[in-house]
């Protein structure tokens, strides 16, 4: 039987310790405590404690767990010994291990704070894509190109929804004198409405509506890019969504935090069918980055794309977008074709019989020109060879919105289309998102948010995150250091 090459318990504990992540994030979260008693142990050391809880997936397991002497001591060691290397100035972790009230603490008043969220926010990202380049990804002189991008050059990103652990409060809207509306709560048994919740419940929770159900919990969206191997997956950033229908809008903001570091390193963005033209052509213009996103479907996709529709070569009817009529020079002259869209890929358009339009070939794409105007924005043009019977020729497109801000046209023309062959090289890389928040959710108890209110449940994310990367981070270092060892072994 072959055996597994999965960390086991004491490796993980061992990569959490010794991660740079945890020193160089806790460095700039601790700040001076002007009154009160100071705590028992320093914040990198309480951060460790969140950490491991995603580990155990228990808080109390932890306190348990660094109560036996010799794992404190254990741990100690490894902590003193990895901040005497990066040399932060932090100080020493105590006799005494840290409880599960102290971890608490620390989380509600410290970490779950706007200022301590927007510190994390901050320096997160940078210390996440440090880490990418020591793995070999976001390699601004790496392999790729506009044209035909590259996986380690790739982000991908999803969102999830984290449902709470107790019971939403059931509630009842009422109509109110002056016309408005209020919300009041039932009690269980009586029927009768309060003002406030009767048991505990989670004040931040929103109802999210999915594909095929609903339910209420917290939001959040993550972006992520990867290696080939096992464990070489990197936590770029990630933030709580705030309200039902603002997923897109919050992963391109927060994928300006990514952008900000990586800069050149990346060359795609790979998501889901959230993103729309806007979301496309904003990512396109301000950070210079091609998009591969599924194109909607149903009644979704009508409501996005003009009402043509044509029939393609196998006989469906499908919806289009005009882009206009080219002209090119033959031996034999002039001779145009209708171009449109159909399914995000170029395609040209003629007649049939009965004058219904009908799609009669296909274009291929060809290279992808990226520039900078001097504003600093972005801007694409891609070349499509158009298969024309007496000559082939090149025609040049932008995907971008036009001058009035119509996104029709970036939601329609995908540069990497479903048809491209990249398009099948990279897209597979976001299921691996999918594949991360059913992670998340087993570090959890029974797939539940294990604190109220979302500041807490981002920061249970961020050490999650914080995991992830210390698993990334050891397997790296391994790498690095085996042919050393395997020279001390061969030459003693």
């Amino acid at each position: 039987m072959t055996r597994s090459h999965a960390p086991g318990t004491l490796e993980r504990l061992r990569a959490v310790l010794t991660s740079t992540g945890l020193y160089q994030v806790a460095a700039h979260l601790d700040g001076e405590r002007p009154v009160g008693r100071p705590p028992v142990n320093p914040g990198y050391v309480l951060l460790a404690y969140g950490i491991l809880a995603r580990l155990t997936r228990s808080g109390t397991r932890v306190e348990v767990d660094l109560a036996e002497p010799h794992t404190w001591a254990y741990a100690r060691t490894l902590m003193t010994q990895a901040e005497q290397r990066r040399a932060l100035g932090l100080p020493e972790p105590a006799e005494r291990p840290p409880t599960w009230d102290h971890w608490r603490w620390y989380r509600n008043h410290h970490l779950a704070t706007d200022d301590a969220l927007g510190v994390l926010a901050s320096v997160f990202p940078a210390q996440a894509t440090a880490l990418a380049r020591q793995v070999g990804l976001l390699d601004p002189h790496g392999p790729g190109s506009p044209t035909h991008p590259h996986p380690t050059r790739a982000v991908y990103g999803d969102g999830t929804t984290v449902r709470p652990m107790y019971r939403p409060p059931e509630t009842v809207m009422i109509d109110l004198p002056d016309g408005g509306q209020a919300r009041r709560y039932l009690e269980p048994g009586t029927g009768q409405l309060l003002d406030d919740p009767p048991g505990r419940h989670d004040p931040d929770l929103r109802e999210w509506h999915g594909a095929a159900n609903w339910q209420q919990g917290h939001s959040y969206v993550a972006f992520h890019t990867r290696g080939p191997a096992p464990y070489q997956r990197v936590v770029l950033a990630v933030d709580h969504i705030p309200a039902p229908g603002a997923e897109a809008n919050t992963a391109v903001d927060l994928l300006r935090d990514v952008h900000r570091h990586a800069k050149d390193g990346i060359q795609v963005v790979v998501y889901d069918g959230a993103f729309t033209g806007a979301h496309i052509d904003t990512i396109m213009t301000r950070y210079g980055y091609l998009t591969i996103a599924k194109m909607p479907t149903g009644e979704a996709a009508e409501q996005m794309t003009p009402p043509e529709l044509v029939r393609t070569r196998d006989g469906r009817r499908a919806r289009s977008y005009p882009l206009g009529t080219v002209t090119h020079t033959t031996p034999a002259g002039p001779c145009e074709h209708v171009l449109a869209t159909v399914g995000g890929h170029v395609t040209l358009i003629d007649l049939d019989e009965r004058g219904d339009p009908v799609a009669v070939g296909a274009a291929t794409r060809g290279p992808v020109k990226r520039s900078r105007r001097a504003t600093g924005a972005f801007h694409f043009n891609v070349g499509y060879t158009i298969p024309c019977t007496l000559e082939p020729f090149t025609v040049w497109l932008s995907p971008h919105a036009g001058p009035d801000g119509d996104t029709r046209r970036p939601h329609n023309l995908r540069v990497i289309s479903e048809t491209d062959p990249d398009f099948y090289t990279l897209r597979g890389l976001r299921s691996d998102a999918e594949n991360y928040h059913a992670n998340l959710k087993r570090t959890l108890l029974v797939d539940r948010a294990m604190s109220l209110g979302w500041r807490r449940g981002l920061v249970e994310n961020y050490c999650f995150c914080l995991l992830n990367n210390a698993l990334t981070e050891h397997r790296a270092t391994q790498a690095v250091a085996a042919p050393t060892t395997l020279a001390r072994v061969l030459h003693p």
